[in-house]
C-alpha cells in the first residue's frame, strides 16, 4: 500500500507541475524567453562590403594593430622618462642619530658627467620607440595581407560556385535527355547511370565549395570586425605593373620589418654604450641638508660627488659581450628579413605579371571548351559523338571555368600584395590602382 501511495503522490505532483507550466506559458511568462538568443539577421539585410572598406576596417579595428599602438605609446613614455634623467634627482632618508634623535637628510643631485650613460639611455629609448612605430606598420601589413587573401579566396569560391551551379543545371538537362532516350530504347541504361553519377559528383562538389565559402566569409568577418551582406567585386586593376627592380627598391626602402630590425640594432648599440659607461666614474653636484641634527651635524652642504660602480667581479664585461652578441643577432635578422622580402616581392611580381597572359589564354579556353561541348551535344543524337564524349566535354568546360577563376583572383591578390609590400597601397589610403574609366 505504501508503494501505491508513493506512486500516487508523484503522479499528482507531476500533474500540478504540468498545469502550472501551461498557465505560465499562456500568460506569456516563459522563463526561457529572455535566454533564447535572437536569430542573426539575414545576409540580404546586412550592408554590402567593398574591397577598400575591408582593407581600411581591418587596418583600423583589428586588435593586433591596437596592441602595437599601445606598445608604441608605452615606448614614447619610455623616451620621456629617459630624458628626465638629465634633471636633478631628489632623495630623502631618515635615521637615528648618536644622541637618539631623529635625523632627516634631504639630498638633491644634479648629474654632470656619466660617461655617456644618460645619452645612451635616451638614444636607446628613442630606438625602441622607432621600432614600435615600425611594428605598427608591420602589423597593419600582416592584417591587410590576410584580408586580401580572404577577400580573393571568397571571390574565387563565388566564381567557382557559379560555374558549379551551371554545371549541375546542364547535368540535369542531360539527365532528362538521356532518360527519354533510355525509355524509348535508343540509349542503354548505363548512359543514364553515368550522367547521374556526374550529377551527384557535381552536387557534392557544390556542397564542398559552399562550405569553403562560409569559412572564407567567416575569416573575412573576423578580420574586418563585423558581419556584411553581399561582397562587392572590385573594379579592374591597371594592367601596367611596375618594373621588378623598381618594386624591389621600393619594398626594401619602405619595409617596416627592416625598419624595426634596424631600430632594434641601434637600440643594441646604445645598450653597449650604456654598459660601457659603467666602467667609468660619474660626477655630480650634490646639495645635502640635514634636519634634526642640531650643532653636531652641518645643516647645508654642497659638494662634487664621484660614483664608481663597475659591478661585481667582471659582470660589466660579460654584460658588454652579451649586448654585442645581441647586436650581431639583430644584424643577421635584418639580412634574413631582407632576403625573405626580396623573395616575396619577386614571387608577387611574377604571379601578377603572368596572371594577365594566363587569364587571356584561359578565357579563350573557356569559350573553346563550351563550343566543343555544344558541338558534341548537337552531334550526339545523330550518332557522330558518344555519350561519354558529351560528358567529358561538359567536364572540360567546367574545369576551364574553375581555372580562369583561380587565375583571375590569384593574380588580383598578387597585384594587391605587391602594392602593399612596396608601400604604394598605404600611400593611396588602401585604395587599389584601378583602370581609368573610358
Amino acid at each position: 500500500m505504501s508503494g501505491k501511495r508513493t506512486v500516487f503522490i508523484l503522479a499528482a505532483a507531476l500533474w500540478v507541475l504540468i498545469v502550472s507550466s501551461s498557465f505560465a506559458i499562456a500568460a506569456g511568462e516563459s522563463p526561457s524567453d529572455e535566454s533564447v538568443a535572437q536569430p542573426l539577421p539575414a545576409l540580404s539585410l546586412l550592408p554590402p562590403l567593398r574591397f577598400e572598406q575591408a582593407l581600411r576596417s581591418a587596418a583600423d579595428t583589428h586588435p593586433t594593430v591596437a596592441l602595437k599602438l599601445s606598445e608604441q605609446n608605452a615606448t614614447e613614455f619610455g623616451v620621456e622618462g629617459a630624458r628626465w634623467q638629465r634633471w636633478p634627482g631628489l632623495s630623502v632618508s631618515s635615521s637615528r642619530g648618536t644622541l637618539g634623535n631623529t635625523l632627516t637628510e634631504v639630498q638633491l643631485e644634479q648629474p654632470l658627467w656619466t660617461g655617456g650613460r644618460i645619452t645612451a639611455g635616451i638614444n636607446a629609448a628613442q630606438a625602441r620607440a622607432d621600432a614600435a612605430r615600425a611594428g605598427v606598420t608591420e602589423a597593419k601589413q600582416a592584417v591587410i595581407e590576410r584580408t586580401v587573401n580572404a577577400y580573393a579566396e571568397t571571390m574565387r569560391l563565388q566564381a567557382r560556385i557559379a560555374a558549379a551551379t551551371d554545371t549541375i543545371a546542364d547535368y540535369q538537362r542531360l539527365t532528362e535527355l538521356i532518360d527519354r532516350r533510355v525509355a524509348t530504347g535508343v540509349s542503354p541504361k548505363s548512359d543514364g547511370v553515368n550522367v547521374r553519377a556526374k550529377l551527384q559528383q557535381a552536387q557534392g562538389e557544390l556542397l564542398q565549395l559552399t562550405l569553403q565559402l562560409r569559412n572564407a566569409r567567416a575569416e573575412l568577418e573576423v578580420l574586418v570586425g563585423r558581419r556584411f551582406g553581399e561582397l562587392m567585386p572590385p573594379l579592374a586593376l591597371r594592367k601596367v605593373i611596375p618594373n621588378l627592380d623598381e618594386s624591389l627598391q621600393a619594398a626594401i626602402g619602405s619595409a617596416p620589418t627592416l625598419g624595426r630590425l634596424a631600430a632594434e640594432e641601434r637600440a643594441a648599440e646604445e645598450t653597449i654604450a650604456a654598459t660601457k659607461s659603467s666602467l667609468s666614474p660619474s660626477l655630480s653636484v650634490r646639495y645635502n641638508r640635514t634636519f634634526g641634527g642640531g650643532t653636531l651635524y652641518p645643516g647645508d652642504q654642497v659638494f662634487i660627488g664621484v660614483t664608481y660602480q663597475p659591478g661585481s667581479g667582471l659582470s660589466s664585461m660579460s654584460a658588454i659581450s652579451e649586448a654585442e652578441s645581441r647586436r650581431a643577432g639583430a644584424i643577421h635578422s635584418s639580412e634574413a628579413a631582407r632576403r625573405d622580402l626580396i623573395d616575396r616581392v619577386r614571387s608577387f611580381w611574377n604571379l601578377a605579371e603572368s596572371s594577365q597572359s594566363e587569364t587571356a589564354v584561359l578565357n579563350e579556353l573557356v569559350l573553346s571548351t563550351q563550343q566543343v561541348y555544344e558541338s558534341c551535344l548537337r552531334q550526339f543524337p545523330v550518332g557522330r559523338r558518344t555519350w561519354l564524349e558529351v560528358l567529358l566535354a561538359r567536364r572540360d568546360a567546367t574545369q576551364a571555368q574553375y581555372a580562369v577563376a583561380d587565375a583571375i583572383w590569384a593574380g588580383f591578390a598578387a597585384r594587391i600584395k605587391l602594392d602593399l609590400v612596396t608601400g604604394q597601397l598605404a600611400a593611396r589610403n588602401y585604395r587599389p590602382e584601378y583602370q581609368e574609366a573610358e
